[in-house]
């Protein structure tokens, strides 16, 4: 195992029974700050929430249903899970793992299992002793209600950014296709979809503003942590000065680029940085194509009246978020290797594309 990963959780382990572990979920868009959120937690000596990885989701068409478990569904999980994108970040060896699930042989409902998988990320941070798992991963907001019957427990943190901010974001890593209504499209399309999901469960979601844990980061992962059942740790907040490890664990061109934030302690220096990096009409766009649901999230629209102009130039990127969806709602009836090909290409082809014959003209 590399020096710089923590080694002291095999202490820990099984000291509870993974069943025994509550677990939370960190539902936002990208770019939205869920990295950083991870990250903060990752630092609480007693939580254990890995990079992300959507593994949980993608594999349960194939042992969902499982209640019994065999050492050979545990060698066929274990090299399935290799296969996972970025679950080579989780940095479990998988002779090891393979060795400390065979202890959960028997009666053990998929959610354990999963459990224990997590169990095995080795942290970047001192861990004395887990009592929380959680788990960050922005596709998940789509399948909550799946999360919930998988996890009967668990409880749901929607993070949230503003609109125009989490666009800016998302062009300068090339994320997504930079197109102002796609992008804000996407957002209201999350953001409505998880708010109908919490209206249902309410006590088990929590709204979170980015901005506002950048403005008062202890005050809001206090709420976060009572929430969440477990104590406020002051590490948290030292997150940062594991700069080493964390620059050992990522490529330096990606952490500059992707997670500079993580190098830094919690600032207000990417709040609001869309009002020098949007044009006039780019934000009358992310306004129109927001409409009400700027208010509702926390947001002020500069330019709340309706344009022609703007209603036509927002249309393009609408309807492409649309087939975007109705894609992703075909293909997860898919076989879950072919639905992991497609959705994980996808992006790249649509990039590629657009690249090549859009992107001088974008708004």
């Amino acid at each position: 195992m590399p020096e710089h990963l923590n080694s002291s959780i095999e202490k820990t382990l099984p000291a509870t029974n993974p069943e025994q572990l509550p677990i939370f979920f960190i539902l936002s868009r990208p770019r939205t700050g869920s990295t950083l959120l991870r990250t903060l937690f990752d630092a609480h000596p007693h939580v254990q929430i890995p990079p992300e990885c959507q593994f949980i989701v993608n594999l349960h068409p194939k042992y969902g249903r499982i209640t019994h478990w065999t050492p050979l569904l545990f060698g066929e999980l274990v090299n399935d899970l290799q296969e996972q994108f970025l679950f080579n970040t989780w940095n479990i060896e998988p002779v090891r793992l393979l060795t400390f699930l065979q202890q959960f042989q028997g009666q053990q409902s998929y959610g354990t299992i999963c459990k224990a998988i997590y169990l095995q990320y080795q942290s970047l941070y001192y861990k004395s002793g887990i009592t929380l798992i959680g788990d960050k991963n922005p596709g998940y907001a789509l399948y909550t209600k799946l999360l919930s019957e998988i996890f009967p427990e668990a409880k749901f943190i929607h993070l949230t950014r503003d609109y125009r901010d989490n666009h800016v974001s998302l062009s300068r890593v090339e994320f997504e296709l930079p197109i102002v209504a796609l992008t804000v499209f996407k957002w209201k399309y999350f953001y409505k979809t998880i708010t109908k999901a919490s209206k249902q469960h309410p006590d088990s979601f929590f709204t979170l503003r980015y901005e506002d844990l950048a403005e008062n980061p202890e005050g809001m992962l206090n709420k976060v942590c009572n929430f969440l059942g477990i104590s406020f740790n002051p590490e948290m907040l030292t997150f940062y000065q594991r700069k080493k490890a964390v620059e050992a664990l990522y490529d330096a061109k990606k952490l500059n680029k992707i997670h500079a934030s993580l190098m830094h302690p919690v600032n207000t220096s990417n709040i609001g940085y869309w009002k020098k990096n949007l044009s006039t009409k780019q934000v009358k766009i992310a306004d129109y194509t927001i409409g009400e649901y700027a208010a509702k999230a926390g947001y002020e629209r500069q330019y709340a009246g309706f344009s022609l102009f703007i209603w036509l130039a927002a249309q393009p990127g609408i309807n492409l978020a649309r087939a975007i969806y109705a894609t992703t709602w075909l293909v997860n009836r898919f076989p879950y290797k072919q639905r992991q090909y497609i959705l994980s290409e996808l992006p790249f082809v649509l990039g590629s594309f657009w690249k090549k014959h859009f992107q001088r003209s974008a708004a």
